[in-house]
């Protein structure tokens, strides 16, 4: 289990990822996640969780304290842990779905990725792409979003993947793409915006390559006052997506 949260290899190869808490463990088992392992401490049982594996008939093990701590990659464990199955989805089948798109290109904080899966869910967007970058799996990553992960729809590309591909495939089902920059773009109010629309953040220091600004359709620039050199992805990515929502008039 240990292996599984701190080795995105380990992941890959067994197809599951931890998720840690007793109220993220219950989540993932209402979306109707695959559970291949719960692990609980003797001496600290959630009987919210223990109803839940009760009712779905999800078998769990019992461990000393002791050992349950060696498992978690928690200062603080929480009473659940669980081994489950990967839930990602191929690029077409993502983009097929003709919704509102977030993608995330290189976005490599863990904090950030998590809060803006949970702020894409908060604002109607159901779809991500993860393009490089962190991990989605990344327990970090699972815990900031609270339990949105669950409930979204998403594929990941690696960063190796082709911007042409990529924009090939988004053009062929229709989308308008938009680019997200520290300077020189429309204020997120003044795009007009329908709802197959994929919008684009980059990296934390770096932003977006160029060669992605100049093959989107579109790109917006947060104003802010000139003491301040740039937001935080998360922030700038919460406002984009709150604009984009009242714009296709959700």
């Amino acid at each position: 289990m240990r292996r599984l949260a701190r080795d995105a290899q380990v992941r890959d190869s067994e197809g599951l990822f931890v998720v840690e808490g007793p109220r993220l463990v219950q989540e993932a088992i209402e979306a109707g996640l695959k559970i291949d392992q719960v692990i609980l401490p003797e001496d600290e049982l959630d009987d919210a969780l223990l109803m839940v594996l009760s009712q779905e008939k999800i078998h769990f093990n019992l461990v000393p304290r002791k050992i349950f701590d060696g498992l978690t990659t928690l200062r603080n464990p929480q009473a659940a842990i669980a081994a489950v199955r990967k839930h990602d989805l191929g690029l077409t089948s993502v983009i097929e779905k003709k919704e509102t798109m977030l993608i995330l290109l290189g976005v490599a904080d863990p904090g950030n990725c998590g809060n803006l899966i949970r702020t894409s869910e908060a604002f109607g967007v159901s779809t991500i792409l993860f393009y490089g970058g962190v991990d989605p799996y990344n327990p970090k990553v699972v815990r900031s979003s609270a339990g949105s992960f669950f409930r979204v729809s998403f594929s990941i590309l690696p960063e190796s993947f082709s911007y042409t591909l990529l924009f090939e495939e988004l053009n062929s089902y229709g989308y308008r793409t938009i680019a997200t920059a520290s300077s020189g773009g429309l204020p997120p109010e003044d795009v007009l915006i329908d709802k197959q629309v994929a919008l684009i953040l980059g990296n934390e220091p770096r932003g977006l390559p160029e060669e992605i600004e100049d093959s989107c359709d579109k790109t917006i620039t947060i104003p802010i006052e000139k003491s301040v050199e740039s937001l935080n992805v998360a922030t700038a990515g919460a406002i984009a997506l709150y604009a984009i929502r009242r714009s296709i008039g959700v």
